[in-house]
């Protein structure tokens, strides 16, 4: 009879204040120049899984400033020539999602796409 009791004791303790992920996702995002002479951060694509803990490490190689935006789950940067930035978030809903540059909308990014 204990055991039952213990067991339900671990499980419901081991599960208070316990933040769980999906999976952690770390990737590193350069802004280039495309052989069109276009702007773009690369990759442009990036796929997740509902739940993961998303790190992207935002490298900027031009001498202007350039934003990332996520707009679906706040992630808003502005990187300055020549440096680094990073941004993270939790893929908490699952679709595709537009990535763009909020400081130069001509320059569209790519796609969140997050798998259910």
């Amino acid at each position: 009879m204990r055991f039952p009791a213990l067991a339900i004791a671990v499980a419901l303790l081991g599960s208070i204040g316990a933040v769980t992920y999906a999976g952690e996702v770390s990737l590193t995002i350069v802004n280039v120049v495309t052989p069109q002479d276009v702007k773009i951060w690369e990759p442009t694509s990036i796929t997740v899984k509902k739940g993961d803990k998303v790190s992207l490490r935002l490298v900027n190689k031009h001498t202007d400033e350039h934003g990332y935006e996520i707009p679906a789950f706040g992630v808003k940067e502005v990187v300055a020539g020549d440096k680094t930035a990073s941004v993270s978030f939790v893929a908490d809903k699952a679709g595709v999602f537009p990535i763009k540059c909020q400081l130069h909308p001509a320059h569209v990014v790519g796609q969140l796409v997050v798998l259910e």
